[in-house]
């Protein structure tokens, strides 16, 4: 079991992390719900015949379990929502390791920003459906089971958010490709 979850972690874990950060929109918060839903799957007995939905479904529950408590968590302090943390607000689902460099075109820049903003402001369902296709790369059957969703409702989700970038982003300047 152990080298099966060593596998799975290290073929998805830029697309379960993003799942988590997509749900709990911290960094941090979305690192610890992946390990908190690895811990969890090597406890488990369950053996699933397709292990990466279970997988995606174990990271977006512990996700959502944190980000609830979080929740919690700051309207019982009645603090600001980040706490004084700085580099957290306004993270983008789509940050990259790396930020533009001094060569990076601007238009490049622009768009990249305008590509995080227009993912990020979807309603949470359609992000997830973004995410789990684009970024995870999953089929609809294994998003439906991470979704505990139907087919269909997965596949229009995820239509009705591609239709939605679409008109956000429209008109952007194309980079020439030399």
């Amino acid at each position: 079991m152990r080298d099966r979850l060593e596998r799975l972690y290290r073929e998805h874990r830029q697309g379960l992390f993003t799942l988590a950060l997509a749900i709990t929109r911290c960094p941090n918060r979305a690192e610890d719900a992946v390990h908190e839903a690895f811990a969890r799957l090597w406890e488990s007995s369950a053996r699933p015949s397709d292990p990466v939905p279970y997988a995606y479904a174990a990271v977006r529950h512990a996700a959502i379990d944190l980000a609830r408590r979080a929740a919690a968590q700051a309207k019982a302090e009645t603090a600001s929502i980040y706490n004084g943390s700085a580099g957290t607000a306004g993270v983008g689902i789509l940050a990259t390791d790396t930020e533009p460099g001094p060569d990076e075109d601007a238009i490049t820049a622009e768009q990249q920003r305008r590509i995080r903003q227009a993912v990020d402001a979807l309603p949470d369902a359609e992000r997830e459906a973004i995410v789990l296709r684009i970024y995870a790369g999953l089929k609809f059957e294994q998003m439906a089971e991470v979704l505990g969703e139907p087919l269909p409702t997965v596949a229009s989700r995820y239509r009705r958010a591609l239709e939605t970038l679409s008109r956000r982003i429209q008109g952007m300047v194309e980079v020439p490709r030399e």
